[in-house]
Order: C-alpha cells, then structure tokens, then sequence
C-alpha cells in the first residue's frame, strides 16, 4: 500500500480514510465523530442510499457493517464541472474548487487506472481498495424516483448547501422504506434564537455555497410535511474542519417512514 501514500496525502479528499496506516488528508475526519450518528451496529440484509456521498466514507462505512446493498449518488462528475448551485459572487472560487478534482486526476492517473477507474472518483477508488461492491450514481437530490426505494437512506451536510431544501427533503421521504438520516452542517446555534422553532437564515451572501443555516426545528417540520411519520434529533456535535481550523456545529436527526 505504500504505493498509495502520496494520493492519501497529497490528493484531493474531502473525507479522512484510515486504511492500513494511511490517512487521507480530507478535510472531515468522520471517524472521530461516527458516535453521534446513531448508527446500528449491524446492517446486514439492508439496503442503502447515501445521498450526496462525496468521497462515501459513509457508503464504505454501510457496506463494512453488513449492507447488502449501498448505493451512492453525487452530482459531481469529476470532469471539472460544478457540482453546485452556487452564488453567482463566488462561482470563479468554485470553479476553481472542483477543477482540482480533475487535477488529482492527472497527478495520481497510475494509481486510478491501476484500479479500473478514469476519473478521480474516491468512493469507487476506496471501494476497490478494501474490494467492497458499491454502486454510484451522478445524480441529483431534486430527483431520486429513479434510483428506487431503500431500506436506510442518508444525506449528510447536504440540505444547508441547496437552494431548495424542502424539495430535497421530498425526495428523500420517496426513496425511504424505513428510516432516513439527515445530518446537517453549519446548523443554527443553541443560542440563535431557539434551535427547537422552524427557524432557517438565509447565508448564501456570505459563503456563496452554503445558502441556509437550519435549527432543529425547521428540519423537523419539513421532513414531517414531506409525510414522515416522525423525525427526532439524536446528537448535536462540532465537527472540525481540519482544512480551515474551524469547528462546524452538526445535529443529526433520524426520520422514520
């Protein structure tokens, strides 16, 4: 594996993967928060849709704990294009952003085509590393009917960068047999107003790619009207952006079909 060390510490990641003494200098270390999730310990025999999977360490995550079945969807191509809606002021920076996927590409091609791949996909790089079957699909969350219904569905720090989240959360109650989890990033604060209220502020002139900072509240409400019968916060955490040395304040919240 040493032949991989310089794509786990120079690439383009945004998920850290521990694998057999490599890190991978993404910029969220899930493993250090996957407490806060409430997960099952076992989820063999289920069916799994992560929804805006990114580098899929949820997806890999799934599939080492007995999924029978996981499949990812992300709206980027890895061919350069945006993979956002984002505000026309910082469009420039994030295009900028999603070239260097194509860049890793480049830089790190042996490794990529040693494993079958042509593009810098690393959700289907980490899935051929640790010779895991996960399907991915490029897609988006404002139309998931195609991709089918799943036992478990997930969307992690999704909703606060969409323009539309209610639409969104519309689709997640369609392709849900049993539970959906939503965990959402850049979450209000307990001390904004009052987390439990249907409250949302609008940000997007600020980061030009996260556009809602969503409380508790809102995030219940929508995912009631969207028909679940009920939908409960387990956690609430600061997750550590390692890239930009700040703490994101995370709630995770579990909606049931």
């Amino acid at each position: 594996m040493e032949d991989l060390r310089p794509l786990f510490e120079q690439g383009k990641w945004y998920h850290c993967f521990h694998h057999q003494g490599l890190v991978s200098n993404g910029a969220y270390d899930i493993e250090r928060y996957i407490s806060y999730y409430g997960f099952e310990k076992d989820y063999a025999g289920k069916s799994v849709l992560d929804v805006g999977s990114s580098d899929g360490y949820f997806s890999i995550w799934m599939k080492e704990h007995g999924a029978a079945r996981v499949c990812a969807v992300d709206s980027n191509k890895y061919d350069g294009s945006l993979a956002i809606q984002a505000s026309n002021f910082n469009v420039k920076n994030y295009e900028q952003k999603y070239a260097q996927y194509v860049d890793d590409y480049t830089k790190f091609h042996q490794v990529y085509e040693r494993f079958g791949l042509s593009n810098s996909n690393k959700l289907l790089l980490m899935a051929k590393i640790k010779s895991l079957e996960v399907e991915f699909q490029t897609g988006t969350i404002y139309d998931l009917k195609p991709v089918g219904e799943f036992d478990v569905v997930m969307c992690n720090d999704l909703l606060e960068h969409l323009r539309d989240p209610i639409t969104a959360i519309e689709q997640l109650y369609f392709v849900t047999r049993e539970k959906c989890i939503i965990t959402v990033s850049s979450a209000m604060k307990t001390n904004w107003f009052n987390r439990k209220q249907a409250l949302l502020t609008y940000q997007g002139h600020v980061s030009g790619g996260s556009f809602y900072s969503l409380s508790e509240g809102s995030a219940i409400a929508m995912c009631k009207a969207a028909g679940f019968k009920d939908a409960q916060v387990v956690s609430r955490f600061n997750m550590e952006n390692r890239m930009h040395r700040v703490t994101n304040p995370h709630f995770v919240l579990h909606a049931f079909k």
